[in-house]
């Protein structure tokens, strides 16, 4: 009896923690719509009016987000960097379909790039990409160091977005200096 109750309480934990860690994400999703919106201009109070929370809220969760955002100097980092948030969210999301873009663009790249340091960084997206951990590669894509800063600079991920969502991410980097 013991036994089952110690496994009762233990799989109630990790329940509890997984819906944790849903609760979170869910969170950063929304503050992310949210500053996409104000980023597109819509004004806080109608953001708040149209998905149904006080202005207080809305202006909360706009904060959240630009809170997350790294504190790059230049605007042309800070557009790489959007664009790279909105790539790793849709390589969570269904991470096959970008992987295999991003593979593709990469065998270009290796085929066209001169020069040791450009092969350089290409070899090192083909390892990323082609690595298996997500979470590694995410993390690499937006490191805000200089080594992250220099691999946006020659991204496999062209293609991976719609014009819409390029759209987003560049006044999203506007609105977040």
């Amino acid at each position: 009896m013991t036994d089952e109750l110690i496994r009762k309480a233990k799989d109630a934990g990790a329940a509890a923690e997984n819906f944790r860690r849903e609760m979170l994400a869910a969170s950063d999703r929304r503050a992310e719509a949210v500053f996409a919106l104000w980023a597109e201009g819509m004004p806080v109070r109608k953001i708040a009016e149209v998905i149904g929370v006080s202005p207080s809220v809305s202006q909360r969760l706009l904060e959240k987000a630009r809170e997350s955002r790294p504190r790059l100097p230049r605007r042309e980092e800070r557009v790489s960097y959007e664009l790279h948030l909105a790539v790793a969210q849709k390589v969570r999301e269904d991470p096959q379909p970008v992987l295999s873009k991003a593979r593709t663009n990469l065998q270009r790249m290796a085929s066209r790039t001169r020069g040791a340091h450009a092969h350089g960084w290409v070899a090192e997206w083909n390892t990323l990409v082609n690595g298996g951990d997500i979470n590694r590669l995410v993390e690499s894509m937006l490191g805000t160091d200089e080594r992250g800063i220099d691999l946006r600079q020659m991204t496999p991920f062209a293609g991976v977005l719609s014009q819409e969502e390029r759209l987003v991410a560049i006044h999203k980097a506007a609105r977040a200096a």
